[in-house]
């Protein structure tokens, strides 16, 4: 403990692990994975979160020269590089913020237009956001959001991992 947060050192270097994670926390699985790619070794994460911005960063850590690889049951392996390489890539939209913009369209009555969206990581939202009585389309541009004709509906859901109902998602619906 510093006077400004925490410091960990490991002497050594970091070793490759078995992590088992008791709840299949986003933050938790980026930073072991931030930790193993340079590891010695190989890194087992079980349980691990499987969110699009997972897949998303393991894309970009791939890109840079990391070797990860999403097995069955929520794992995913990695074996530590010496060095990772600079790359290009294009992160995915946010859903969590184009479900906050749908449901702006809803609460005002209006059209929203959330460019780039993406309907396979939004299949709970949408689906809930129909039972509520609102509409969207999906189109090639991402997805428009509209209140739809007939009243609201209150519903009853429960939040999930992905690819459940996020949590993030709750709070506005």
């Amino acid at each position: 403990e510093t006077e400004n947060g925490y410091q960990a050192v490991a002497p050594n270097g970091l070793h490759g692990a078995i992590i088992d994670l008791p709840y299949p926390s986003v933050g938790a699985t980026e930073n072991i994975i931030f930790a193993a790619v340079l590891a010695t070794g190989r890194t087992l994460i079980r349980n691990a979160a499987i969110e699009p911005e997972i897949n998303d960063l393991v894309m970009l850590l791939q890109r840079m020269g990391a070797i990860i690889e999403f097995g069955a049951n929520r794992t995913v392996t990695i074996d530590g590089v010496a060095r990772l390489h600079g790359a290009s890539y294009r992160i995915v939209p946010d859903r969590l913020e184009a479900a906050s913009y749908g449901l702006l369209a809803l609460a005002t009555g209006g059209e929203i237009m959330v460019g780039g969206a993406r309907q396979e990581q939004m299949v709970s939202f949408l689906n809930t956001f129909r039972r509520m009585g609102a509409d969207y389309e999906v189109t090639d541009d991402g997805i428009l959001f509209r209140r739809g004709q007939g009243p609201l509906t209150a519903i009853e859901l429960e939040t999930d991992t992905y690819p459940g109902f996020s949590t993030d998602w709750q709070q506005p619906t």
